[in-house]
Formats: C-alpha cells, structure tokens, sequence
C-alpha cells in the first residue's frame, strides 16, 4: 500500500454523549479516492466531520501526514493540508464566481491568493466560462465543482467530500465525478462520501462499507462493486451495464 497520508486509529465520534462511529481504523493511501458507503444513518458524514474536527472525539487517533491532529481546530487542520467540502451548498449564492473565489482564498495573502484563484481558475474552465455568473444562478454541478474549487485554493493534500452528488441530474453526476478524479490525478488524495455507490466506485480506488458506525468491508473498488453482500444492500441487486 502507498504511503498513508490519513490514519484513523480506533477512532470513535459523535455529537452528544453517545459515539455514533465506534472504533473506526482506517489507512488512506496517498494519492488515492477512498469512498465511503452505507445506509443512511452509518455516520459516514459523522466520520468525515470528525476528520475535520467538526463534532465530538470520544477516543482514538487521526494521524495526517504521520502527525496526530485530533487536538488541532478545523482552522489548524486545513492549515496543516486537510480540505472539506461539506454536504449541501455551501457558497455564496448573490455573489459571483469570481467573488465567490476571492473569498475562497481569504487565509492566503494576497498575493498568494490571486495566484489561488488564477491556478483554480486554470483547473475548472467552467468556472472561467461563468466568471460573473452570480453562483446561485449555476447548475448544481457548477456550484459543486465551484465549492470544490473554493477548497482547493488553500492547496490541501487531503479533500474531505460529503456527498457531492446530491441533488445531481444523471449527467451532472458523472460531471462531479470525472472532477473528483482529475483532483485525484493532480495529486489530492480523496476521502469521500457518495448516496451514489455504484456511480462513486467506479471512480475509486477503495471502497469502505460502514453499518451502525462501524467499518465492515474494505476492498479495492472493484472487488466491493462485484461483492454480492454490497450489490444486495446498496447497489440495487445485480450490477447494471455500464453506462
């Protein structure tokens, strides 16, 4: 296995007193999408925001980069290379994707952030393509692939996606998802929750099946797609063609 860039030792979460992820170790390679699966409930989202610093450690470790950053606040994590993009939207609809992109980058200096928004910019024609377009007025997959983008200004080394596919038409979803690939191919590591199992697969290198906040499956993509227990409960039966 390549060099890990997260490391998640018995790791338990939640937000109350009772931890929703329980004992939950995990070793994501660098340079690789690791997608997370499971019914709604499992605490997918619990484990991404706990990544992130955003709820309650109950015990365990998160390592990034060799280093334990379960003490740091989710400002220090991002400080230290790790990115979230939180599910649902999470822009500034009234402004342009242009403004939308200047306050991506509002931790850089100055100029380091022109060169943020520039180097964005450069990975997303799309965005280029909308540059005054007020960010409520895009598609769901642009405001996607703008919040992404917006994360990204801040150069992580891990991005954290809580369902990016959510509300997606068929076509959207695909453009997401091929966008979630070229991260990866630029050297992001991916750790990323997906409702859409079978369509998140195809793009990753791991699957990772959690029930009831626990891991019980961890496979490479390929052999959790073709695993008849997983086909059963999340991907709808038998796999379908290609498409």
């Amino acid at each position: 296995m390549a060099d890990p860039v997260l490391v998640l030792d018995a790791l338990s979460a939640g937000y109350t007193d009772t931890p929703i992820v329980a004992d939950f170790s995990l070793a994501v390679p660098r340079g690789a999408i690791v997608t997370l699966i499971g019914a709604n409930g499992a605490g997918k989202s619990t484990l991404l925001r706990a990544v992130y610093g955003l709820n309650r450690r109950f015990g365990g470790r998160i390592l990034f980069e060799g280093a334990e950053i379960q003490g740091l606040d989710p400002a220090a994590r991002l400080g230290r290379g790790v990115g979230f993009v939180p599910q649902g939207r999470c822009n500034f609809p009234k402004m342009a994707v242009r403004e939308n992109l200047e306050l991506g980058a509002y931790t850089l200096a100055r100029a380091a952030a022109r060169d943020a928004v520039d180097r964005v910019a450069t990975m997303f024609p799309v965005l280029r393509a909308r540059w005054t377009t007020l960010a409520g007025n895009l598609s769901g997959g642009e405001q996607q692939i703008l919040e992404m983008a917006m994360v990204l200004e801040a150069a992580p080394r891990l991005l954290l996606l809580d369902e990016p596919s959510l509300g997606l038409s068929p076509k959207m979803l695909h453009q997401v998802l091929d966008t979630v690939r070229a991260i990866r191919d630029g050297g992001v590591t991916v750790l990323m929750v997906e409702q859409n199992a079978r369509a998140a697969l195809r793009v990753s290198d791991t699957g990772v099946v959690m029930e009831l906040g626990r891991k019980t499956l961890e496979a490479p993509a390929a052999a959790v797609l073709e695993d008849p227990r997983v086909r059963v409960a999340y991907l709808g039966g038998a796999p379908d063609e290609a498409r």
